[in-house]
């Protein structure tokens, strides 16, 4: 009898899209992927299997835990679906908080802690969970796994992590830096490595989607992060204001007559590019306006001017920088936003390639030859991330391939 090869399904739930990866786990083939997002009108189901035409489909499906089941029911489908035989199911989870630090095995009380640090991630941590549940009721007895974003950033020093506040406010409520995007982060140092060539690397890694990041790594390890406590500090983002004065918050407050539930959703929802420029939380559209619209043309500049500052802070606390890697939606595709980045950023060996910057398809070095250091353009896979964690988890309690028919 032929051996079963195992498949590794991923759920990637976001505050407003549910994403999916099949893979043969072994050899990281992805045998099928789509999603659902709430943000487009008509939402829309995209669903390709390998070797088959896109299929999309208007849907009127409005829950998380009803995405993931009629996911797993087109899975199911058919005599040659790709979930016939599943070994696992991996699952993104913005917040560990302190308690995992790595990928566990989903459990009630994993779930439990998990409805806990809702509250540190009200938009993330309850999507998840309805991702889990649903496949729990429809694919019961299946392994999950949850993979952290907060687990790479577990690496930080005590200096790194702890904000200069009262004692009691870091030892009994837990307030410290904890980063997020880490399962981008993890991938994207790990592909660098393999670009590069070498693993003994100074990086600085700029993950720049609607929300954005950017991390410190060195040798593989996290050393610092610019988001913290919650995924608002750092860098200026679509709609987060990310890192603004505190004190500014208590004044408004105190004297402008806002109540927190409005300050939490206007630093949330209405700041950022779409705060500053006036016209969208899209990069693209903000970009198309800069010649005629000077809110637009602000907008840019505060987003480059944050970035830069924040490549310059990760290069000092790494005492010189190897590579600079760019990825995620801005980070990838818009290359008028890394020239400005990098304009200014050659006293530290990074000089770029305009050409190559300008026509690049990632995964590209789009650095000039004589640069000293890297500048690398990497798509991002959380989902490969997630499946590699899930394979190494679940393979010390399921049968495992005889022999070396699998070596990587």
């Amino acid at each position: 009898m032929l051996e079963t090869k195992m498949k590794v399904l991923v759920c990637n739930a976001g505050s407003s899209s549910l994403k999916f990866s099949l893979f043969e786990a072994e050899s990281e083939l992805l045998l099928a992927e789509g999603g659902i997002d709430w943000t487009t009108k008509p939402t829309r189901l995209v669903y390709r299997r390998r070797g088959q035409v896109e299929v999309r489909e208007e849907l009127t499906l409005q829950k998380h835990n009803d995405a993931a089941a009629r996911i797993l029911d087109d899975l199911q489908a058919g005599p040659s679906a790709p979930l016939h035989v599943l070994t696992a199911v991996g699952h993104r989870v913005v917040h560990g908080g302190e308690r995992y630090s790595a990928a566990v095995r989903i459990t009630p009380e994993v779930k439990r802690v998990i409805g806990e640090l809702a509250e540190l991630a009200p938009l993330h941590n309850p999507v998840s969970l309805d991702g889990i549940t649903a496949v729990e009721q429809i694919l019961p007895g299946i392994p999950q796994v949850a993979a952290f974003d907060t687990a790479f950033h577990a690496t930080l020093s005590e200096a790194a992590r702890t904000y200069p506040v009262p004692l009691k406010w870091t030892r009994e409520w837990g307030m410290r830096r904890y980063g997020f995007h880490g399962l981008s982060h993890s991938y994207c140092a790990g592909r660098a490595a393999e670009m590069i060539g070498r693993r003994d690397l100074r990086l600085v890694v700029a993950h720049l989607g609607n929300g954005a990041s950017v991390s410190a790594v060195r040798n593989g390890i996290c050393v610092d992060t610019s988001m913290g406590f919650t995924p608002l500090e750092g860098l200026m983002m679509g709609t987060r204001s990310g890192t603004v004065d505190p004190g500014m918050l208590v004044y408004l407050l105190r004297h402008k007559g806002l109540d927190v539930n409005e300050l939490d959703h206007a630093l949330n929802y209405k700041s950022g590019l779409l705060g500053v420029s006036g016209v969208s939380s899209d990069m693209r559209q903000v970009l198309s306006e800069l010649s005629d619209n000077p809110h637009a043309r602000l907008a840019i500049e505060v987003y480059v001017h944050r970035i830069r500052q924040t490549v310059g802070a990760m290069a000092a606390t790494l005492g010189g920088i190897d590579a600079l890697v760019f990825t995620a939606g801005v980070g990838e595709h818009a290359p008028e936003i890394r020239k400005r980045v990098c304009e200014k950023l050659n006293y530290l060996g990074l000089e770029l390639d305009r050409t190559a910057n300008e026509t690049c398809k990632p995964d590209a070095d789009v650095a000039m030859p004589a640069s000293t250091a890297r500048i690398l353009v990497v798509t991002t896979r959380e989902d490969l991330t997630i499946m590699r964690e899930t394979r190494q988890l679940v393979g010390s309690f399921i049968g495992q391939p005889h022999g070396n028919e699998h070596a990587r």
